[in-house]
């Protein structure tokens, strides 16, 4: 079924996004709070999510919009019932080699351990407190090593790029930021401890191995899959994200 797009006004990417949505699968637009027939498609705006939880709650088909898992601005990430796409799938490297970032080999030395936590607002859309969150993450932690702690937040980008902080790093550890896939990309272990972020299943959740993180072989395939579930407005309207969708649609319900 042709899913509804929902924004919000008083954004700028959500209109936007839901309008070339709307135009890539011929659906409806609306700024309505209210669920209409069918499949919600919407993007991730703090304001929508009494609509998303409501489509949640009634079972309903819902796409979910967010920004790419890199370059931001550029690329958006769409997923059918679906925080994150899970990397799964038969990708090829066409999409992922076009943004000319080579996965590194993976980093077996290190001298500090980097977390990046998302907004309070996330945690708090998710049910969750970033601060009582943190607290928990670095005592955990510090119980199983004594390697530096560092807490780098969202805003940290402003003034210095990840990368840095990526330099002999030992690992990375998230909840569900992107920040996952960019130390993946650069040969830095991960943890992260939301069940639903792509990068679950390319590192561990139990932070009590974090002195023996876990190096999958299968990260290229991973990143490929990402790069094939991420796309440009124009992309999205003219129906490449949507075609992407119903045929990954396909495939897993065959």
């Amino acid at each position: 079924m042709i899913p509804v797009a929902y924004y919000e006004p008083s954004e700028m990417t959500s209109p936007k996004l839901a309008y070339a949505f709307a135009k890539g699968c011929k659906g409806t637009i609306t700024d309505e709070k209210e669920l209409f027939p069918g499949p919600v498609a919407l993007f991730g705006s703090p304001a929508l999510w009494p609509v998303l939880r409501e489509a949640q709650r009634q079972n309903r088909i819902w796409h979910y919009a967010d920004h790419g898992y890199w370059r931001k601005g550029v690329y958006y990430r769409i997923t059918t019932n679906a925080y994150q796409h899970d990397g799964i799938g038969d990708a090829t490297p066409t999409r992922f080699l076009n943004h000319r970032r080579p996965v590194q080999p993976w980093r077996s030395t290190g001298s500090h351990i980097v977390i990046c936590p998302n907004s309070a607002i996330h945690f708090e859309l998710h049910g969750s407190n970033v601060d009582t969150w943190l607290r928990d993450v670095q005592s955990q932690l510090r119980q199983h090593t004594d390697r530096e702690i560092r807490v780098r937040w969202k805003t940290d980008r402003r003034v210095k790029p990840l990368s840095e902080d990526l330099v002999d790093a030992w690992a990375v550890v998230v909840y569900s930021s992107a920040s996952a896939i960019e130390a993946l990309i650069a040969g830095v272990p991960v943890f992260t401890l939301a069940p639903f972020a792509a990068s679950v299943r390319m590192g561990l959740s139990d932070l009590s191995q974090i002195e023996h993180p876990y190096l999958p072989d299968d990260r290229e395939p991973f990143l490929w899959n990402l790069a094939d579930h991420q796309w440009t407005i124009n992309e999205i309207f003219d129906g490449v994200a949507w075609r992407t969708l119903r045929e990954e649609g396909a495939r897993r319900a065959a």
